[in-house]
């Protein structure tokens, strides 16, 4: 593994403008897209990222079904009165209710030892599009005889293709996705539109539309859509943490728990977005090599340890500090590094430190992508800080031939 300084294309910025990828450069004139390095690995480094994110997923599932059966809601966050949805659809995971997609971040230097799992993006990923197309774009321009960890595209409209067979009827009009997000969004909507394609690709009807304008008619206990039409199936770039704190997303909750509207993803990720279910995977599974200690206090560390505490909803980065505690769980002095946000209140978590991957001054996360239970590509952001954000820097890589 290896961070490999490069020459930008020409024109790189028009290059994936002509793709669909506009939002490649931040308000403020920094590049979000980095093409001035790329990372470069070996096949049995991707095999072991692979064989690592395929393996915490498991023991994920296994979590989720810890939480379904035992009724631990509050442990991860979760109101208990969303349950009868969560338990539903947990009940169809292996048809009507089926995983889409999931984005793990895992830590890793290839120098020794295993990748460890950080978090699961499990139901509202971000970089899916940089990560499925554009960084392929870049390859074969720059490096068409290489490979790369990146069959993402192929194995989403496969996922799709497996609910239509659920579902035959969703290629009627009467049975269509509706592609559903915060407008306008430009972020957003370009995932929206690309996860749209690829269902479109697999031969299902759909349309998109905000989200905000979904409405609730009493007389037919339907979802319509901004047109009257009902809404039998939803794609949602939309957290479910965010929906049941609002009067339309709990009846989206009540009507998925009866079966009157599909969600996508379904309830049960829910449990699997949770960051407090890396704790109870901890418990389930102490010292667990793709693991790290993670607890809802910070008791249990050692004196000395340094921790990483993060909101047990929160989201890209925010609110989260790493500290050094001492013998009694409180933090030595100041944060070693930290970032502000909105997720004061969320409650909290607090994770082992582990350092990623570094080059050049550049710490780098690795985002394995999963299409349900299979590894199928990867992503990589990069900060010059500790904590990975929302604005850290997208860089591309590839397979070193051989």
């Amino acid at each position: 593994m290896e961070r490999v300084r490069t020459s930008p294309r020409p024109h790189w910025q028009a290059k994936l403008e002509e793709i669909g990828f506009p939002f490649h450069t931040e308000a403020d004139g920094t590049a979000y897209w980095d093409e001035s390095a790329h990372w470069r690995f070996s096949h049995a480094e991707i095999e072991t990222l692979e064989a690592a994110a395929e393996e915490v997923y498991r023991l994920c599932e296994e979590a989720v079904g810890h939480v379904v059966t035992r009724g631990l809601y509050e442990a991860v966050g979760i109101p208990r009165w969303a349950a009868p949805a969560i338990e539903a659809s947990w009940a169809e995971r292996d048809g009507r209710d089926m995983a889409l997609y999931a984005r793990f971040d895992f830590a890793w230097d290839g120098k020794g030892g295993t990748p460890k799992a950080l978090e699961l993006n499990a139901e509202t990923p971000t970089s899916l599009y940089e990560t499925a197309v554009a960084q392929w774009c870049w390859l074969q321009d720059t490096h068409p005889q290489a490979d790369q960890f990146n069959s993402l595209e192929e194995a989403l409209v496969e996922r799709w293709q497996a609910r239509k067979q659920a579902f035959p009827a969703l290629v009627s009009q009467e049975e269509a996705v509706h592609f559903a997000c915060l407008m306008p969004h430009p972020e957003d909507e370009a995932t929206i539109a690309y996860l749209q394609t690829l269902a479109l690709r697999a031969g299902m009807t759909t349309k998109a539309m905000p989200i905000q304008a979904i409405r609730y008619d009493d007389a037919s206990q339907r979802f319509l859509d901004d047109a009257g039409l009902p809404i039998r199936h939803l794609m949602k770039l939309y957290p479910w943490d965010w929906m049941i704190r609002e009067t339309t997303g709990r009846e989206l909750v009540a009507a998925a728990a009866q079966g009157r509207i599909r969600m996508i993803e379904p309830a049960w990720k829910m449990v699997m977005a949770s960051k407090g279910l890396f704790a109870l995977l901890w418990e389930l599974n102490p010292g667990h090599p793709n693991l790290l200690h993670t607890a809802l206090d910070r008791t249990g560390f050692p004196a000395g340890s340094m921790v990483v505490a993060k909101p047990l909803l929160g989201r890209e980065g925010s609110n989260v500090s790493i500290a050094t505690l001492d013998a009694a769980g409180f933090p030595v002095g100041q944060p070693i590094a930290q970032t502000e946000g909105p997720y004061v209140d969320e409650g909290w978590v607090y994770q082992a430190f582990t350092p990623l991957a570094e080059a050049d001054g550049n710490h780098a996360v690795f985002g394995v992508w999963m299409a349900g239970d299979k590894a199928c590509g990867m992503g990589i952001r990069e900060d010059r800080a500790l904590i990975t954000g929302n604005t850290s820097r997208f860089v591309p890589h590839m397979i070193a031939p051989g």
